[in-house]
Parts: structure tokens; sequence; C-alpha cells
């Protein structure tokens, strides 16, 4: 059973989770006949929450929960008593796995459009009920890790997400800096960020009829990208349909080009959307980080907070965008 520890001066709150190291690993690729979300599978995760599936009855994507959660149901009311003067909660949440595929090997940036709408289609369903599921939810993170150095344990295409009861200090203060900047220009700062990169053009990597993908001047990881809806839209809980449809070739595009410009790279896929309870109208805007994992951080990185980034974001985005140019098999 996890629980939340808070720490007295950074106000951080930490995850004790000790059963997530019982969970599975099988990232070298183990067979389909021990692969949990392989189909004829089923029975080795817990009932589907959620899913879709084709005309002919079988699935195409699955929402389960998380045999191994961070977070859970499960609740110790013991947790919220003191503690020898330190502050802590029982560790309450949700936790699922959006399994993506049928395919044991399916590529996320490689597969049929299709699948992918269905992929995103099961985003916004699950972020859309895990918001509406609970007032102690503060927060919905929905995240892919791909390759052991961005945190994968099982090979299987799969998305995950959690939704959290508290707010890590550095969200609260990305919130606060986006409410700084709209209360000094009066507008939103992403959306100033997306008319700078349009007009310089150096870091554009994909432009499409809702979505630019760019390499963020400031990049912190080489290759860093950023995808972000051209219409202002404070949460992700709101995006629409006709977006989740270019958002498929869109992602797709920008994935092939990196798989092709990196071989096949470990890389971490984040949607970012503000808290629950912290979104404002005007000064929130989401949008999805893809972070590939080509560098360790280090001494420097650790001791100071501040990042290297061995790989200019302009010559990224112009790596990037001739992988695009290259016609499809």
């Amino acid at each position: 059973m996890s629980e939340l520890r808070q720490d007295p001066i950074t106000h951080d709150w930490v995850i004790i989770n000790p059963g997530r190291a019982s969970r599975p690993h099988d990232v070298a690729g183990a067979s389909t006949a021990s692969c949990p979300f392989c189909p004829g599978n089923e029975a080795m995760t817990p009932d589907s929450v959620d899913g879709i599936t084709a005309p002919d009855g079988a699935w195409l994507v699955r929402a389960v929960p998380n045999r191994f959660p961070v977070l859970s149901e499960a609740e110790n009311a013991s947790l919220d008593e003191p503690h020898g003067g330190w502050s802590r909660r029982p560790g309450y949440g949700h936790h699922e796995v959006i399994i993506e595929s049928r395919d044991h090997d399916a590529k996320f940036g490689l597969m049929p459009l299709e699948q992918m709408r269905c992929v995103l289609e099961m985003y916004a369903r699950r972020a859309r009920a895990l918001a509406a599921r609970d007032g102690r939810l503060r927060q919905i993170v929905l995240f892919r890790n791909h390759g052991t150095r961005a945190g994968t344990s099982l090979a299987h295409p799969h998305s995950q997400i959690v939704a959290t009861p508290t707010v890590s200090p550095e969200t609260r203060r990305r919130v606060m800096d986006e409410i700084a900047f709209f209360d000094e220009n009066g507008c939103c700062g992403l959306c100033r960020e997306l008319d700078l990169e349009l007009a310089s053009r150096e870091r554009i990597v994909l432009e499409t009829g809702a979505f630019v993908a760019l390499a963020p001047y400031a990049s912190g990881n080489p290759y860093q990208l950023r995808i972000v809806p051209r219409r202002h839209c404070a949460s992700f809980l709101e995006v629409a349909d006709q977006e989740l449809d270019d958002l498929a070739g869109h992602l797709t595009r920008v994935l092939a080009a990196l798989i092709r410009q990196l071989a096949e790279p470990h890389y971490n896929l984040i949607v970012s959307s503000a808290p629950l309870d912290l979104v404002h109208r005007s000064a929130s805007h989401w949008f999805i980080e893809i972070l590939p994992r080509l560098t360790t951080p280090a001494g420097f990185e650790l001791g100071s907070r501040i990042v290297v980034n061995v790989q200019a974001p302009e010559r990224a985005a112009a790596e990037l965008r001739a992988q695009i140019a290259i016609p499809s098999a």
C-alpha cells in the first residue's frame, strides 16, 4: 500500500510505494504467450474499464486498472494521523494502463492512422472519466514510456494515466508563471511562444491544420519536441474530435521522423495539462511533450538544477524536417 509523504522544507510530496518494485519486466521482448497485454491473455489483467472494439467485436484498445498502481483506491485512514511531526497522507488515487494495440510488436509512431486515432480517443475518454470521478483528485497525468531509459517495464505498446490528490510545487509554479505572464502581457504565454516560433520558423518541425510541432527555444533534451494546439485550449479535457483526427496524423509523422533520425529512441511522451483545480481559462494551454532519453543528467545538472543540452534545437528541428520530407515507403 502506498503513502504520500511531504518534505517539511520544500513541501514536495513523495510517493512511498514498495509494491511497485514487484511489477513484471519484459522489455527484452517476452513471448506473446506470457504478455498480459496480448489478445487471449485478458485474464492476466484486471477487467477493462473502457475499450474500443472492431466491427467483429475484437478489442482494438483497452483501458485496465494497473495491477501495480502508483496510487490506488485502497486507503489507510491511520496515515492521516500525526506521525512524529511529519506530514503524510494515504496514497489515494487511480492508475490505469491503456493497451494501445493487439499487436505485441507494434510501434507507436508506425501504427496505422486509424489505430493511432483510437488510442488518442481513449486518452481523452479516460482523462475525462477520471476527472469527473472524484472531487479529491486534483491532477490527471497522461504519459507513455518507450524503452528502458524512459522507464518502461513491458514491451507491449501501452500508455498510462494516473489521477493524483496532490499537485507538486513544480507544477504549481508553472501554473503561477503562466498566470503571471497573462497578467503582464494580456495573452497566453504558449500562444505567444507559438506566434514567435511561426514567425522565425527556425525550430518548426511540422504544421498541420490544428497543431504545430516545434523544438522549444530552450530545449532541455536533445530532440525535445512540443506539439501545441493552434486553438487556445486550456485543458486536454476540452480537446475536440476534429483535433484528435488531425493529431493522429500529426503525431504519427513526428514520431516516425524521430524513429528514422534516432533509430528507435527511448523517450517519454507526456500530455501536459493544468491541474483540475488550477485551470486558468486564458493563461493555461495544454500541449504534448516528447522527451528522447539520449543523455543522462550528471552531477552538475543534479547539483545546480541547470540543464545542459548537447544539441541545438534549431539543428534538431532541421534534421527532423528533413526526415518528415522523406516519402513514406
